[in-house]
């Protein structure tokens, strides 16, 4: 009987995390963001919940690609529909044809089986922040469900350090961080989101710089990106000024291009 010989030719197992190819992608992208050294006007894209649609994602990559105005991607999780290995390695190479540095955060879809494992190794931290301008990005996982409620999801000791480090840049250089986006998965009030605190959750963005108003009625600087919903919506979930504004999953076909200028922004969504 002839016997096959050779490497990687047996998955022992859908989800075991072991594969091929580039990890640790976060780091990696973000010191690629750093080294752009963007100054207090830039322009990112947002897109979220690719599961199973490859061609989609290919198709994102190549029109964000071919506008030529973009400085960098983020995503707002579900990469898969199953949480496995392959999924994870087919997503992660649609989307390293980006021609520009990319981040994401963890979908619900993301967690099933291992997922979450494969997800740290080959990206990294669930939960994250970066600067760019005079914007701090924190991109936080909100996926409570998955875990039964059996880690603290929100992460508020997380947030916590971010408060305070915010605080302490400027104390020394003052409004070096003036603008807060928040990027998660599920926001408060979805099945995914852990709805005990959505309070809170709420009172706590009012710590970030640009989420709590300078003059009654004045329109908000910073405020929040969101997946899971499939939906392309903005809501002001609290009735504080604090908007939350959701992109549709990739087969609908559309993505946000976010301005940031002059301490503001403006959103746009684009077909592909």
């Amino acid at each position: 009987m002839p016997l096959l010989a050779g490497c990687n030719m047996i998955q022992y197992h859908p989800y075991e995390c072991h594969f091929d190819g580039d990890r640790h992608l976060t780091q990696k992208n973000l010191q690629q963001i750093e080294s752009l050294r963007l100054g207090p006007t830039f322009r990112f894209a947002f897109i979220s919940d690719t599961q199973r649609c490859y061609d989609d994602t290919d198709d994102v990559v190549a029109h964000i690609n071919a506008r030529g105005d973009i400085d960098f991607v983020l995503h707002g999780g579900d990469m898969t529909d199953f949480g496995l290995t392959d999924e994870f390695v087919w997503m992660r190479n649609s989307l390293t044809a980006f021609q520009m540095p990319w981040v994401s955060i963890i979908g619900n879809h993301d967690y099933l089986g291992h997922g979450e494992y494969i997800y740290q190794e080959m990206f990294g931290d669930l939960n994250y922040s970066f600067t760019v301008g005079h914007v701090r990005f924190e991109m936080i996982n909100t996926v409570a469900l998955e875990l039964d409620y059996s880690t603290p999801i929100p992460d508020f000791d997380f947030l916590e350090r971010e408060v305070n480090y915010i605080d302490s840049v400027n104390a020394v250089h003052p409004d070096s961080i003036a603008q807060t986006v928040f990027v998660m998965h599920s926001r408060p009030f979805d099945e995914q989101f852990n709805n005990n605190v959505n309070k809170p959750f709420d009172r706590y963005l009012h710590f970030f710089p640009g989420m709590t108003a300078d003059a009654e009625g004045a329109h908000l600087r910073s405020f929040c990106l969101n997946g899971h919903n499939h939906h392309t919506q903005t809501l002001d979930l609290f009735d504080d000024g604090i908007l939350f504004c959701g992109i549709c999953n990739i087969h609908k076909r559309q993505y946000y291009v976010i301005t940031i200028s002059n301490n503001d922004y403006e959103i746009e969504t684009v077909d592909f």
